[in-house]
């Protein structure tokens, strides 16, 4: 048995007759509709954005970034200096010219070789000539067997320098034309290497950042300025992990933002990122206006509640009624109940009371 000081008899006394005059406060569970939700924070980006870099490594010589300015999708952003780069493209114009001179132009050596080769033909046509008639007179048994042998051998010695000639042709031919074809894939690599070093807008929309202003050096790592679109946003919410699985493509969200006071706007979920970030052990998801304000900007904030299930008449009890094992406070003692929908508020009662039930506050 615990003893408690004489002195606190009284106060003691006292505080049960105060209890026995303010009986405790007594609640009944009610039908109303209830909203399951999850609570997120909410920022608005546009629905198309991203980082500018520069893919290769140099001074910015010219810049036509401003931030707020609007920009069409292949519009030159800005150009990073390439003085050696031109130089290149201007070398490799340089040497297709050659190869094309040297297989197009007069100077060709195919040229001289189709020269060379309507010389031959004529010979093949002259010993030919000479050798027939030769054989004839031999055939007649005019001349001599060492003429007959001599006409032979040129007739056939013109056969095959012709031959020759045509195989030296078509040889030199392929050759020239590959150098051809090789000088004007430099000259397309060297051109595509150049339009590295002048970048454009991917999308026509806002310049909403600039990062690296004229005469400051850039890399491939370093950014430069954000683009995203000028009229379309996005709300982009964050969700606890705990919450993830009860999200889904299309459910309906109630969006509220800072920058609108009270004003509520209605969204829907479009998009989940599959992966947590692990620093903030959220994931990211984003959700698209119903009906879009008509005026927004990036980076306003907000909090947003994704609605996951409704119910028009369900059994409801007041959340802080309902201890930690789901059991709530009657006169009869504690009773356990069987819980559905949830939220901050209220949660609904499957079975265990009804509205006839007197609930108190759990102890």
């Amino acid at each position: 048995m615990r003893l408690f000081p004489t002195g606190f008899i009284f106060v003691t006394i006292g505080l049960l007759l105060n209890n026995c005059s303010s009986p405790p406060q007594e609640f009944k569970a009610q039908y109303q509709s209830l909203t399951e939700a999850v609570y997120s924070t909410a920022t608005v980006v546009p629905a198309e954005i991203y980082t500018v870099y520069s893919p290769v490594n140099g001074i910015i010589e010219k810049s036509f970034l401003e931030e707020g300015q609007l920009v069409e999708q292949g519009a030159l952003l800005f150009q990073v200096n390439n003085r050696q780069g031109n130089l290149n493209q201007a070398n490799a114009a340089l040497n297709v010219q050659l190869a094309q001179d040297s297989y197009l132009g007069e100077s060709a050596l195919l040229r001289e070789l189709e020269e060379r080769i309507r010389s031959a033909q004529i010979r093949v046509t002259n010993d030919s000539l000479n050798y027939e008639r030769q054989a004839k007179l031999w055939s007649q048994n005019i001349g001599s067997q060492q003429s007959y042998d001599a006409q032979k051998l040129a007739y056939e010695l013109s056969q095959n320098d012709l031959s020759s000639l045509r195989s030296n042709y078509l040889r030199t031919q392929k050759e020239l034309a590959r150098k051809l074809e090789l000088a004007q894939n430099s000259l397309q690599i060297s051109a595509a290497n150049n339009e590295e070093f002048t970048i454009t807008s991917r999308l026509t929309g806002t310049i909403y950042e600039v990062l690296k202003e004229e005469g400051e050096f850039v890399s491939p790592q370093s950014a430069v300025a954000v683009v995203g679109s000028t009229d379309k946003f996005v709300v982009q919410l964050l969700i606890d992990e705990v919450d993830i699985t009860h999200v889904f493509p299309g459910q309906k969200t109630l969006v509220n933002l800072d920058a609108f006071g009270e004003q509520v706007f209605e969204a829907e979920i479009t998009r989940i990122y599959p992966t947590k970030d692990e620093r903030s052990q959220t994931f990211k998801i984003e959700a698209t206006f119903k009906a879009q304000p008509d005026r927004l900007f990036n980076g306003l904030s907000g909090e947003a509640n994704i609605i996951i299930a409704e119910k028009d008449r369900v059994l409801c009890l007041s959340s802080q009624l309902i201890n930690e094992n789901n059991e709530v406070n009657t006169p009869q003692g504690y009773v356990k109940v069987t819980t559905g929908l949830k939220n901050l508020a209220f949660t609904e009662i499957l079975s265990g009371i009804d509205t006839s039930t007197v609930v108190y506050q759990a102890e």
